[in-house]
Formats: C-alpha cells, structure tokens, sequence
C-alpha cells in the first residue's frame, strides 16, 4: 500500500460515509521485517514509530515479539478511533475478526467495543486485501470503523418517521448480547417488530416499536411493516432504511374512502421512497414490477411510468432458477451473495447489490427489495487496489506487487522449462540530482526513466520501482545471457542520454546487476538478492555498465557484510585504538605534531589494515559512527597531551567524504572541543584533494566555517585529484600535504622531483605551509628541506604508534638534542 495515494482515496469514501469514523491499511509484517517497518515508518513521518500491543488500561505499549504482526500502519483521518502502529492481534475482540477476515477472504466484523477517548460505540469491519492467483497469505487487510449510534440516528432520519422507535442489539451466538441502541427502554409487546441480520460471522437483531403517542392516534391500524435496507454490503455497514407501509393489498382496497389522514400518510411513504438514496422496487411472485421509486428509475435509465410490469430479470442478471424461489434464497444469503450486475436501459451493465425482504399479503406474497448501486465503491475498491500494487509516482508495480509476479513468472518458468532474468538498476548520481535541484526535478528524472523503460521493454516484461532510485525489470521465456546482456546493453544506453527536466539538462545513467532463473537461483528472493549483488559489482566497476552475477560475488558480498558486522561489534567491545605519527619540522628537527591513524585489533584477525575498513565503513553508515569515535579519542588525546605540557602539539585527524557532506559535523565538533577544554587550534582536520573538489562551493562553506572556529584545515593527498587552482586559493586552508607517491622516487624520478618543487612553490605563494608525507630516506629528507618544505612525516622519523608508546617518545625527544636527518 503506497502512503501517498493513501489518504485523498480515503478522504474521498469518509466524505461520502459520515458514519465511517476511520479508514486504515493493517500490511502483513513477518517479525524479520518488523524493523525495517518501523524505521520506514519513523521516517515518513518524521517522528518514531512503533508497534504497539494494547497494555493495561488499554494504553499501548511495544509490542512483544511474535511471527507476524498486522499493525495499524496508515490511518484516515486520524489515529483517535484506530490507535497507529497498534496491532490488531494484540487485543482478542480485533484478533478473533482479524483472524476470520483472513481465513474466509470475506468481510467480517468485530463485536461492538468502544474506541476513541469518548468511548464512541462502533465495530471495525475487514476486509483481507487479494490478489487473484497468487499464493500465500493476503498482503493486508483494510479497516472500516463504524459508528453505531450515528449509523441507525441517520436511518432513522431519512425515514423521515418521527413514531418509530428503535432498539438493536449483537445477538451472535455463545456470547451475552450486546446492547448497541435502545430507545424503546421496555420488554417486548405484541405491536413490535423484530428482524435477525447477520454479517460478517455477527448476528444482530433489530427491534421496532411506535410511540404511545402513535399507538393512542392510531387505534385502529392494526398492523405495520418496516423495510429495512441493505445492512453492511461488502464491508460497508449500508442504510437501515425504515418504511412504514400497511398491508399493502387491504391499503390499496381503502384508499378510495380513507380519510385525509391516511392520504397524508400515504403521501408521506410516497416521499420516503422518492427521497431515498437507495432504488426500491416491490415485485409480484412471478417477477413482475408493481412499483419503483424515483431512484430506481434513475438507476435503470427508464421512465417512472415504464417501470411496473417490467420482469426483473431485464434489470438484473439473476441466478438460475424458478423467480419466486431466487428471491426468497436472496433474502436469506448474506452480503456477498447478494452481489449482482444490472442492466441499464442501453444497455450498459454495472455492478450492485441487493436486499430482499418478503412481505406477506392477504392473498398473496410479495418481495420488497433495496438496490444499492456499487460503481463508486468498485472504483474506489480499485483505486486502493491500485495503491497497494504500484508506486504512485511512477505508475509502474511496487515491491509487493512485483513479489507476487516474479513468484508467477517463476511457477510459469518452471512448468514451461524457461528462464527468467531479473535486472536490478540502480541510477547514477541521483542523489546529486536530488540535493542539487530538488525533490520535484529528481521526480521528474524518476517519471522519465520509468517512461524509457516501458518505450524501450516488451509489454510481457515486468517493470517495477523498489523505491529511491532503484529499478527492477523481468523477463522470462526462451533466454540465453547473451539475450539478456543485449537487453541490459539497450537499458544502460537508453538511460544514459540526457535529461531535459524543467529546462535543463541532466545527466544520468545506470548501473545494471542481471540474475537469471534457475541458474543464479531458484527462488524470488535469492534471484533479487543475487541481482542486488551484481548491480554493486557494476557500480564498483565505475557505473554506466552491467555484471552478470557470479559465485564469487556472493562470497564477497558474503565477506563484506561479515566484515560490517565486526565492524560493528568492535565499536561495542572498544577494539579500536588510536595510533599517532609523529609530523617534524624539517627546519628545526623538532617534533611539531602528530597525524591520528585509526587501528583494529581484531581478536581472531589480529591487525585490521585501514583500507579494509574504511571502504566497508564508507558503503555503510559506519563510517559516521566510526568517525566520531575518532574525533572524540582525538579530543581526548590533545586534553592528555595539555596534561602532560605537551600544550604546543597539534594533532591532525582525516575526515571522511560523507562526514565532510553531513550536517552534524559542526555542531559536533563544538561539544567535544567545549566538553575537552583544549584549544581548537590544535585539532587540524584533513581533507582528501577529491572530496574538496567534489562539491568546491559546499567545501568552501565548510572550511570558511572550521576557519572561523579556530581549527586548522588540511588539504590531504595533494597531487593525486583535479584540483582546480582558482578553487585551491579561495580555500581557507592552513598546509597542503604533498602524497607520498610523489615522495618515494624523488631520487629517481625528475618528474616527481619537479611536482614536489613546484607543490612547494606554489603552496607557499598561497600562503601555506607544506607537510611532505611517506618519508623514508635522508636523501628524500635532505631534498625536501632544501626546497623549503616546511614538514614531514613517514619511516624516517618514527612509525604510528599508541598514544602511551608516543608520549615517551616525546620524552625521548626531549631528552636529546634535535637533529634533522
């Protein structure tokens, strides 16, 4: 059920349905994806999410763990009558329908209870959410709550009947009765009527009665009847429609020398019927029309005068058999069954439902029946419908829709012997898009892409939209690889053309992972898992391209998701360490400052290098956590440094590419400096040449705001990106650091020799000081001091090492005189 569609469907019916309190979708959720549910939940709307069970005093609390849950996951209008996220299994009146609603796949309703904070009397009436051929439990089911009292008041109002009296009650076997409505207030007399309806596995009784004031005025009327319209038609409960009538036959043998009362009364059901929503019709025990009201004539597209004498069954397609027998079994089914198509005058046919009631007559029988046109609630059943299976953006099939095909095409392929290959396509640089330009143009980039796919694809494949930027296409049939490859070819190319989204151009593309049945795998999960795995390899590869899956893309994928959990576990158990290295002045051979290097000691690994886990951390939102353990240990380190009159070091700390992009940096960096008490000139922060010059203009802000707190900044691994100089200058940064690549065959290669003094140079004419790193000879030393580079640090001078192991060091150090290699 897709939430942005959601609400103005439901708006819609609630306008129309006044005594329908609320309307809300209850998605089936296995427990594994109880998390992901709620996470989803909290994110749309932007504020947490819980499932909740019914606790004491019927206040909610988080729901225990269990197999399936059936929460409460979107609500209309609002959430007072069905409490969001409560699960309908948690309370045993809403689990005892829920649990019918499922096994029957028809409407069933609750026993009356109360909801809302003023105790409102209604029933919640489900209906199971399916999908014709497709196996497996129904994806959710559809809440209606009903307001009893407002219901029947409604009824009661347009009968248009002020004498009537009315009690009803939930009469359902093994259970005490259930009062609902009583303003009758005594036992049952003679001169009342009572009715027994039954839906939804509920049965109720109906009870009329007229005043005293009536019966006073009207002594000598000796009998009344009451039609009663169609109760809860598909899920709905419909108009109790109450008509006084007389014994229609001796009525009708009175009507020449009744008085002007009972013309007046007769004038009276004239205009209830004529005024009624509903179409009523009476027929004869051989199917004839013997009246209609103005709704009917209305529904059918015939002339009043034209209706009675008409048979039945030119207006409605009735079951097979003798006429008089169909509607005495029609009177006695429930809603379901009472469900019919009817004919219109031209012709046209459309569905309804019918309510059939038998009223005896001296002489002869005859059958009163309620018509209740259902063209609206099939479309708004529909468009729910619709909801539920496709993304309302696109147009094209969601996630659970495209679960239910994949699972046909599957079931198809292997009776037929045939292959099926699911693509799972991934946009290139939609997130830049989107941040860019906006939410409105990345919609229209994800319209647009939709749009080529279904231009470019056969109308039997399946397209479907998993949600973000994410694409999923099927096919199946006689397939080879080298059929799909090409299919996958045509894709890439298709989306790689230019965009005009509101004017501009915007460039694009896709990365395409292909899996194929039964190859790959041989369910629907492991098919979109393998393919998921395939289209990360195609992104690796540097986009724009496409990868067939392979045995060992699963062991990597196997191997980095076993990776990101250590990963996680080790910031749980504190394996991490910070190891410094020490950066020296190459004028004086004092040690200046030191650069923090991440460390992980694993303890069946043993040492963890940081370039298998810093791409690991960075896929993943580790590399948050992970760089905020560093900033605090550093914070930490420059308060034991100040403790140990170590006051003048600075310490340089790397920032990752996603820390530099987030917003919580700053604020960030304001707690700990404050909660550590040191001076923020001695925290220098540094940032590779790529990750400034991915975004020069937000880079720019970030620098101009570290500058105006104090902290340095460091331009890490200069040299090996695309700096544009224009850019370089505007930057507020302190030193470049010149990459060790360019250091290690200073003495070989004059090439190299010429970038560092040209680095040198320039990156003193800006005004900065340069720190050369990787230094591991006295030559390379030498040669650096001699072209005016301020720093160094590598080999040569010291290793990384622990925080204790540097600080005696540093002791050391000072101990003997500073000597420059």
């Amino acid at each position: 059920m897709a939430p942005r569609g959601f609400s103005p469907a439901a708006r819609a019916y609630l306008m129309q349905r006044p005594e329908v309190l609320a309307m809300g979708w209850l998605p089936r959720v296995p427990d594994r994806e109880r998390d992901a549910l709620e996470s989803w939940a909290s994110s749309y709307y932007r504020s947490p999410f819980q499932i909740v069970d019914a606790g004491p005093d019927n206040l909610p609390q988080p729901a225990a763990r269990r197999p399936v849950y059936y929460p409460a996951l979107l609500v209309e209008p609002d959430d007072r009558t069905l409490v969001l996220g409560r699960d309908f299994m948690s309370e045993a009146k809403r689990a005892d329908a829920l649990g019918r609603a499922l096994a029957t796949g028809k409407a069933v309703a609750t026993a009356p209870l109360r909801v809302s904070r003023e105790r409102t009397l209604a029933i919640h009436l489900l209906q199971a959410a399916t999908s014709a051929g497709v196996a497996g439990p129904p994806p959710g089911v559809l809440v209606l709550t009903v307001e009893i009292d407002r219901h029947l008041a409604q009824a009661l109002q347009q009968a248009a009947f002020p004498d009537l009296l009315v009690a009803f009650s939930d009469i359902t076997p093994d259970a005490a009765p259930i009062p609902m409505l009583d303003n009758i207030g005594r036992s049952w007399r003679e001169v009342d009527y009572t009715r027994q309806l039954a839906f939804g596995g509920r049965t109720y009784q109906l009870r009329l009665a007229p005043t005293p004031a009536y019966l006073y005025e009207n002594a000598g009327w000796q009998s009344w009847f009451v039609l009663t319209g169609g109760l809860l038609l598909t899920g709905l409960l419909g108009a109790l429609l109450l008509v006084v009538s007389g014994e229609r036959a001796q009525i009708k043998a009175q009507v020449r020398d009744s008085t002007a009362r009972l013309r007046e009364r007769e004038a009276r059901l004239e205009a209830i019927l004529n005024n009624a929503a509903d179409a009523i019709i009476t027929v004869d025990h051989a199917g004839l029309l013997l009246s209609a009201n103005a709704a009917a004539a209305v529904l059918f597209g015939h002339a009043p005068e034209q209706l009675p004498g008409i048979h039945l069954d030119q207006l409605l397609d009735l079951p097979e058999g003798e006429i008089h027998g169909v509607l005495a079994r029609l009177a006695r089914s429930d809603a379901s069954e009472r469900e019919l198509a009817g004919v219109a005058r031209n012709g046209a046919r459309f569905p309804l439902s019918i309510s059939v009631s038998e009223v005896p007559l001296a002489g002869e029988d005859m059958f009163v029946c309620v018509i209740h046109d259902l063209t609206e609630q099939r479309r708004a059943q529909e468009h729910i419908h619709r909801l539920a299976h496709h993304d309302t953006l696109t147009g094209l099939e969601n996630r659970l829709s495209l679960t239910q095909h994949l699972e046909q095409l599957l079931a198809q392929a292997r009776r037929n012997g045939h292959s099926v290959a699911l693509l799972f396509l991934d946009l290139d640089h939609f997130k830049k898009i989107n941040d860019s330009m906006g939410h409105q143009a990345g919609d229209m980039l994800l319209i647009a892409v939709a749009q080529r796919l279904r231009e470019l694809l056969r109308d039997v494949d399946v397209i479907a939209r998993l949600g973000g930027d994410e694409f999923i296409v099927v096919m199946e049939g006689a397939l080879t690889p080298e059929l799909v490859g090409t299919v996958a070819i045509r894709i890439v190319q298709s989306l790689s053309t230019p965009y005009d989204i509101g004017g501009k151009i915007v460039h694009s593309g896709a990365s395409v992972g292909c899996a194929m049945f039964p190859g790959d795998a041989d369910s629907a999960e492991t098919l979109m898992r393998h393919a998921d795995t395939a289209m990360y390899a195609a992104k690796s590869e540097g986009r724009g391209n496409f990868q067939f899956f392979s045995q060992a893309m699963n062991a990597a994928t196997h191997e980095r998701v076993m990776m990101e959990n250590r990963l996680w576990q080790a910031l749980g158990e504190n394996q991490f360490e910070l190891y410094l290295q020490p950066q020296v002045s190459l004028g004086s051979g004092d040690v200046v400052g030191a650069e923090a290097l991440l460390r992980w000691h694993h303890p069946e690994l043993g040492m963890v290098t940081p370039s298998r886990v810093i791409p690991i951390a960075e896929e993943s939102n580790l590399i948050f956590a992970l760089g905020d353990w560093v900033l605090v240990r550093a914070t930490e380190v420059l308060a034991e440094w100040r403790r140990d009159g170590m006051q003048t070091l600075r310490l340089a700390v790397n920032l990752s590419a996603r820390q530099c992009q987030g917003r919580e940096l700053l604020p960030r960096l304001d707690q700990l400096i404050a909660r550590a008490g040191i001076d923020p000139a001695l925290l220098e922060l540094e940032i590779t040449e790529s990750t400034a010059m991915r975004d020069p203009e937000a880079t720019r802000g970030l620098l101009r705001e570290l500058r105006e707190r104090g902290i340095h900044v460091a331009i890490d691994d200069f040299g090996t990106g695309y700096s544009s100089l224009s850019y370089l200058k505007l930057f507020a940064i302190d030193r470049i650091k010149i990459d060790r690549g360019f250091v290690t065959d200073i003495e070989t290669d004059a090439n190299d020799a010429a970038i560092v003094t040209a680095t040198v140079s320039l990156a003193h004419s800006l005004g900065l000081t340069v720190v050369a790193e990787g230094v591991e000879t006295a030559y390379q030393s030498s040669f650096l001091r001699s072209r005016g580079c301020d720093e160094a640090q590598g080999y040569l001078f010291a290793r990384p090492m622990p925080a204790a192991e540097f600080r005696s060091f540093m002791q050391a150090a000072r101990a003997r005189p500073a000597v420059v290699p």
